[in-house]
């Protein structure tokens, strides 16, 4: 639990007894945990990184385009969180809060837009690929291998595989939500307890 969490519990309590904290030590609290939050972002954004450069491995496609998103995501996160460790006004605080607020909504939007983009530009060799996953997992060889290029898919084959591809998306959606939205959710509060201050 944060100490933003326990000053909330202690005012919530009957007793007559609780800790006065100042302006500045309750400044000093937001920002403690704002900065918590772009760490477990950095982190967030590292473990996804790996997973698709693992990804890009098994199927010898290194993502160039997700990596640049990403470099730039990084070093985005990396300035705002050396900007609020020294920031010294909660205008200043309030201000870079946003900007971290932002990109991370900007980075979500644009891994899940190359998603989309790159699924529709190459939805007819995805599709083989699917038929061909599909064909080689019923054989019941796992050494078996068929050349995806033997298919030609027909509009059922394009169908199954637009309803799995919306089911994988649909799926992605919630886990940006869930991983992301909490960090989202946490500078929002931050957000407003500063507001409430000043």
């Amino acid at each position: 639990m944060d100490e933003l969490e326990l000053l909330k519990k202690d005012w919530n309590k009957d007793s007559d007894e609780f800790t006065i904290y100042s302006e500045q030590e309750i400044y000093k609290m937001i920002q403690k945990n704002s900065t918590s939050a772009a760490k477990f972002l950095f982190l967030i954004g590292l473990a996804e990184m790996l997973i698709w450069t693992v990804y890009g491995y098994f199927y010898h496609q290194f993502p160039v385009e997700r990596t640049v998103v990403f470099l730039v995501f990084f070093v985005l996160v990396i300035y705002l969180y050396q900007r609020m460790k020294a920031e010294s006004t909660s205008i200043a605080l309030m201000k870079t809060i946003l900007n971290l607020r932002n990109t991370i909504l900007g980075y979500a939007g644009i891994s899940l837009l190359l998603i989309i983009v790159d699924n529709i530009f190459h939805f007819n060799e995805y599709t083989r690929d699917f038929m061909a996953g599909i064909h080689d997992g019923g054989s019941g060889n796992p050494y078996r291998t068929t050349h995806p290029d033997t298919f030609v898919p027909e509009f059922g084959n394009y169908v199954i595989f637009g309803i799995v591809l919306f089911v994988v998306l649909c799926l992605l959606y919630v886990i940006y939500k869930k991983t992301y939205g909490k960090v989202l959710a946490n500078l929002k509060k931050n957000y407003k307890e500063l507001s409430r201050a000043e």
